[in-house]
C-alpha cells in the first residue's frame, strides 16, 4: 500500500488514526457516563451537562474526520473508507455548525458524490443543511444536483469566498466550453487552493508537526469533475486532487 499524501507515511497516518480512535473512545465513554449523570440529576463540571455532552459530540466529529482523511491518505482501498463516511453522517446531525464547519460539509458532500452514496444519506445532509440555512453556492450547487430535497443553487454567496468563489467560475466555464473549465480546476489545484485556506489551522501542519498531518484534499474538486462530466486526465498527479476517488466504481 502507496501513500497518497506524499507528505507523510503510512506509519504515521496509522498511529494519527490509532491515538485519534482512542481520543473518540473515550468520548463515547464519557458521554455515556454524563447521560447516566443527568438522570440522576449530577452535574459533573462547571459547564452544564448537556452543554459537555454537545462539546464531546463536536470533538468525535472532528476526529472521525480527520481519521477518514488519514485513511484516504494512507492509500488505503476506498472500499474501506465508506463505513468512516456514514459514521461521521451519523454525528453531524448532532455536532454540525456552518459557523465551523463549512469545509467538512463541502467534502463531506463531495466525498458522497464520489463514493455513489445512496439518497437517504444526501437526504440527511440536506436536512441538516437547511436547518442552519448556510446559504452559500457551493453547497446548493452540490446539494441541487444530487439530492431529491429542492435546494437552488440561485446565490452568489459564498461563507468562504478564498478560494471556493473560484469554483463557479468552473461551473460557468463548463456550460460553454469543458475544456476552460478543466484549464480552470486545474489552475484552481495548483495555485490557489492550498494557498487559499492559509488561515485554517489545519495549514503547514505537516511543516509544524508532520505527525499530526492527515492529508490535503479537495475533494470538491473530484466532485465537480464527476458533476460536469470533465475529462480529468490532466488532472492526475496534481497535488490534492483525489484521482483514484474520482474514478472508483465500488459496490455500496
Amino acid at each position: 500500500m502507496e501513500a497518497r499524501d506524499k507528505l507523510s507515511t503510512k506509519e504515521n497516518f496509522l498511529s494519527l488514526i490509532g491515538l485519534q480512535t482512542e481520543f473518540v473512545d473515550d468520548c463515547k465513554k464519557n458521554i455515556q457516563n454524563l447521560k447516566d449523570s443527568e438522570g440522576k440529576g449530577i452535574q459533573l463540571y462547571s459547564l452544564p451537562n448537556i452543554e459537555v455532552i454537545q462539546n464531546k459530540y463536536e470533538t468525535i466529529l472532528m476526529y472521525e474526520y480527520d481519521n477518514l482523511l488519514a485513511t484516504y491518505s494512507m492509500g488505503e482501498n476506498i472500499d474501506k473508507i465508506l463505513p468512516l463516511y456514514k459514521e461521521i453522517v451519523s454525528f453531524m446531525d448532532i455536532a454540525w455548525k456552518k459557523d465551523n464547519g463549512y469545509i467538512l460539509m463541502v467534502n463531506m458532500l463531495s466525498i458522497g458524490i464520489l463514493l455513489d452514496v445512496e439518497d437517504t444519506i444526501f437526504n440527511k445532509l440536506a436536512m441538516i443543511v437547511q436547518k442552519d440555512k448556510p446559504n452559500d453556492f457551493l453547497i446548493n450547487y452540490l446539494l441541487h444536483h444530487i439530492c431529491k430535497i429542492d435546494v437552488s443553487p440561485n446565490t452568489d454567496n459564498f461563507l468562504f469566498p478564498r478560494p471556493y468563489a473560484v469554483t463557479k467560475e468552473i461551473i460557468l466555464f463548463a456550460e460553454k466550453d469543458k475544456m476552460s473549465s478543466v484549464k480552470r480546476l486545474k489552475k484552481y489545484l495548483s495555485q490557489e487552493w492550498y494557498r487559499g485556506h492559509s488561515d485554517c489551522g489545519w495549514h503547514n501542519i505537516h511543516k509544524i508537526n508532520v505527525f499530526a498531518h492527515s492529508g490535503y484534499w479537495s475533494f470538491e474538486s473530484g466532485a465537480l469533475v464527476k458533476v460536469l462530466g470533465l475529462d480529468d486526465s490532466s488532472l492526475k498527479g496534481l497535488p490534492y486532487y483525489p484521482y483514484d476517488m474520482v474514478h472508483w466504481n465500488g459496490i455500496k
